[in-house]
């Protein structure tokens, strides 16, 4: 989370900034009315095509293709690359964004039962129920040249807990194996895997629906992690008022009302099929192998729908270090006051490295905010502590403050056999292939306490350059 606090509360964006949020045929029109969003008209092919296009601009302005050969419908990526542009679809700087949502968490925590669902029979959903069931109809890209198929990912999958009823939202990529049928990965500790269990014990199917399209509300909503079932409803905080669901065709869970499109399906019980290779998060290519498969039983769209998808790149970072930094300041907060900010830089993919800033008021502090924000975000593999006076999201001075104030032999903590993210090649995976172990790093680049002028940074005046007359 970057230093900061929200001038507005959870409950306080403006009505225009919530619409934008919960559904993204509004989120497209302000993109486009406040020039964040490139249109391309030509024709595009959406194996490789599509997303060697969308990688041009990835970071910069949002992209549309409006024309998908093979397809009828067009396909919308970049929401999440752009920090600045996230930050304008909420109405306020996006340092800020972590910050909101950090609220909406607190909020959440405090009182789940407040702004409760409806789930409505119709909705903008399923305004089209398609007769048969096709995937290929589907502009879904295929993205990079080694990837195994065509890939929803960044979907949100809606399951209701097996013994509790109670809904549960999460992202996973999911191949197009046929026309109705999907191959697809579930990390280690998801809540999905756990229901699944239960449902393979008994040898029955666990239905699904597969959400695309749905608001960033929504959205990020699904990736918070580690709050267990009912954390859709944390999106409601975020706005401030109830996001409906619609009810589903031919399963007993329940669809996004404002989704662009969808899949209704079910996991199919002790079956594993092929999935992989994909382009993941960390720039390689995850492993091909026998994973889950799902069965899908209908298809649902609005009228004029838009296919969202994303690069595994700078979105995927974004969307965690939005969501992860809020979780991570919350929990290390209330054990060291002392912590000003939180970061998931991007050079450690968004999940595997992170910088915190502390105000250093006692010897040890760098250290312990370390060992902290290793226990709140387990994926993490390294942990830089820095001060107050280092930008903690520029790299090069992260990299200064460890140039001129780490010394490894008293200022490095070295952790063997820790549980790692199954997605990092460095990870060893354990022989039953559920998690893996890796040595984890943290750096103490702070100066040391008390600060003598050795270690006193340059400073210079501060001016504002519209005070003078400057032809640059």
């Amino acid at each position: 989370m970057k230093r900061g606090s929200s001038a507005k509360s959870q409950a306080q964006l403006s009505d225009n900034a919530a619409k934008r949020l919960i559904e993204l045929t509004s989120c497209l029109e302000y993109l486009e009315k406040s020039g964040h969003l490139v249109r391309v008209h030509s024709a595009v092919s959406s194996k490789y095509e599509l997303a060697g296009i969308a990688r041009q601009y990835e970071g910069k302005k949002c992209v549309l293709f409006e024309r998908v050969k093979g397809s009828k419908y067009p396909v919308f990526i970049g929401m999440l690359w752009n920090r600045e542009i996230v930050g304008k679809l909420f109405g306020m700087p996006g340092e800020k964004v972590p910050f909101e949502i950090a609220a909406a968490i607190g909020s959440w925590k405090k009182n789940k039962k407040k702004w409760p669902p409806r789930v409505l029979a119709k909705g903008p959903a399923n305004e089209v129920i398609e007769e048969n069931v096709n995937l290929y109809k589907l502009p879904i890209p295929v993205h990079a040249l080694k990837d195994g198929g065509r890939y929803f990912d960044c979907s949100v999958v809606v399951v209701k807990n097996p013994e509790t009823g109670i809904p549960s939202t999460s992202i996973h990529r999911l191949m197009v194996a046929r026309k109705d049928r999907l191959t697809f990965l579930i990390d280690p500790g998801r809540h999905l895997g756990a229901y699944l269990d239960i449902m393979e014990k008994r040898n029955k199917p666990l239905p699904v629906t597969i959400n695309n399209g749905v608001g960033l509300a929504p959205w990020l909503a699904s990736i918070t992690p580690s709050l267990g079932d009912g954390k859709y409803a944390i999106a409601h905080h975020i706005v401030g008022r109830p996001i409906h669901f619609i009810k589903a065709q031919t399963v007993d869970v329940p669809a996004y009302a404002d989704a662009q499109f969808v899949i209704e399906a079910e996991i199919l019980p002790n079956i594993r099929e092929k999935e992989g290779p994909f382009a993941e998060v960390t720039g390689y290519y995850a492993s091909r192998d026998k994973r889950w498969v799902m069965r899908v039983l209908a298809v649902t769209h609005r009228k004029n729908p838009i296919f969202h998808s994303l690069l595994s790149g700078q979105e995927v970072w974004n969307a965690v270090g939005f969501t992860a930094e809020a979780k991570i300041f919350n929990v290390v907060k209330q054990k060291i006051s002392q912590l000003k900010a939180v970061y998931l830089d991007h050079g450690g993919c968004g999940f595997y490295g992170a910088v915190v800033q502390v105000k250093k008021d006692r010897a040890g502090i760098g250290k312990a905010a370390i060992k902290e924000t290793f226990e709140a975000f387990e994926p993490l593999q390294r942990v830089v502590a820095v001060d107050e006076d280092v930008n903690l999201n520029d790299p090069n001075d992260v990299n200064w403050a460890i140039t001129t104030r780490f010394h490894p032999d008293r200022d490095l903590i070295v952790l063997p056999n820790q549980a790692g993210h199954i997605l990092n090649p460095m990870v060893t995976i354990n022989p039953d292939g559920k998690g893996g172990t890796v040595t984890k790093m943290g750096i103490d680049a702070t100066a040391p306490y008390p600060r003598t002028d050795t270690f006193r940074r340059v400073s210079f005046m501060n001016v504002n350059l519209k005070n003078y007359n400057i032809d640059d």
